[in-house]
């Protein structure tokens, strides 16, 4: 058995429950060994419902190696069992603060349940004490902060992975971003992304969330930051990873009904972007907290020279020439033909155990710093051009995020 990797938990709130069952569903490869809240109570729920969950996955595993049909199968699940009963002996510790968590307890790397506000510190301590970081959507607020971050990992040697990078993770993605970068479909020179909601905001339309989704000073923004950020990202692998260039975006909130309660609620619920790639490449991306449009068509839509995808269909053209009685060329007839697109023969882990694995060797999580940079620039950029009313460029963004007179991150929409 190699190595566990043994992960400090930062952030027990809403989604830890997430990050708890994503480790455990990996008893061989990484191990929970201590939770951190500023809230007492969240963390020693957490720390419990870990112990709980090792537990029960431990009965379970024994229970069916007792009835496993092949030799293997039956020492695999008792390594495993052998592994959640690990947590028992060794117990969950509890901190109230990441740094004295950084300082005292033997980690290998920290996963970040946090809001967004609260992702830049911890990351930097962390890779400052030389460990590897998993941390939630979005990767930031602005683009300094996703650059901090990227930096800190970097020259401190670690891993740095966020959570929106599961949706890359899958056959159909990886034979499209192969599709794009090897040129099969020629030259691939602009692509369109939607995704809407009826209604779909936080604590307006749906409950259950942390404050802070409305506030942009704490959150970054809406929808884009919350939603979209998962299709931002995708797009980004799939197009081979490209730099923004420049970025153009229109962002709108007053969707009835309007927010009657008592926090701040100074976020989009809808925004529009327009990408320009330092490769030629462009895109627009269209996404909706709320939204009275239905029946359109949604999801990724990549041109290419040659041919396009449609989501996950691909469509190749297969067009012939209309020639006159002496075989001279009159008219070409263009003609798209669906094709079946190749998956790969390969198994693709989820999200955590592509994190657990990049902790072990030189490879980068598919969401990696650079393409949560990207991410974070697109984003911040396009409420930046909201707000000005222009067009931007990704330098300019930078300079702009530091001489904001703002006294904290976040681009409100009047």
């Amino acid at each position: 058995m190699s190595k566990r990797i043994k992960v400090g938990l930062i952030g027990c709130g809403m989604i830890a429950g997430s990050h708890v069952n994503g480790y455990l569903a990996h008893p061989q490869q990484a191990q929970i060994v201590a939770v951190c809240d500023t809230v007492d109570a969240n963390a020693q729920r957490r720390a419990a419902e870990t112990l709980s969950g090792a537990e029960g996955r431990a009965n379970t595993a024994k229970e069916e190696a007792k009835k496993a049909d092949s030799t293997e199968a039956r020492e695999r699940l008792n390594e495993n069992a052998a592994c959640w009963e690990q947590y028992a002996k060794d117990g969950v510790k509890i901190y109230s603060d990441f740094n004295e968590m950084l300082k005292e307890c033997d980690l290998d790397a920290v996963s970040l349940a946090t809001p967004p506000f609260v992702h830049e510190a911890p990351t930097v301590a962390a890779a400052n004490a030389g460990k590897h970081v998993f941390c939630e959507k979005p990767m930031a607020r602005t683009a300094t902060e996703a650059r901090n971050m990227r930096d800190a990992c970097d020259k401190a040697g670690v891993k740095l992975a966020y959570q929106s990078g599961g949706t890359c993770l899958d056959p159909t993605s990886y034979a499209i971003r192969e599709h794009v970068t090897s040129g099969k479909i020629g030259d691939v020179h602009y692509g369109r992304l939607t995704s809407y909601r009826l209604r779909g905001r936080p604590n307006v339309d749906m409950f259950g969330f942390g404050k802070w989704f409305l506030n942009s000073a704490y959150s970054g923004g809406g929808t884009i930051y919350d939603t979209g950020v998962y299709d931002i990202n995708r797009s980004i692998y799939l197009l081979g990873s490209p730099q923004p260039e420049t970025i153009s975006g229109i962002a709108y909130r007053g969707m009835p009904p309007e927010y009657t309660g008592e926090e701040i609620n100074d976020v989009e619920e809808f925004v529009s972007v327009f990408v320009r790639f330092t490769n030629g490449m462009s895109f627009t991306y269209e996404h909706g907290w709320s939204c009275n449009m239905a029946g359109q068509p949604q999801g990724i839509f990549i041109f290419g020279s040659k041919g396009s995808f449609s989501n996950n269909k691909l469509f190749l053209e297969k067009g012939e020439w209309e020639t006159d009685d002496k075989g001279n060329r009159r008219r070409y007839q263009g003609n798209l033909v669906e094709t079946p697109l190749e998956l790969p023969d390969k198994h693709f882990p989820d999200k955590f155990r592509d994190f657990i694995n990049s902790c072990s060797n030189d490879e980068q999580p598919i969401s990696n710093g650079d393409v949560g940079l990207k991410v974070t620039e697109i984003m911040s950029g396009a409420l930046l051009s909201a707000k000005l009313g222009r067009e931007i460029k990704v330098e300019e963004l930078y300079e702009i995020e530091a001489l904001r007179t703002e006294p904290t991150p976040g681009w409100h929409i009047p």
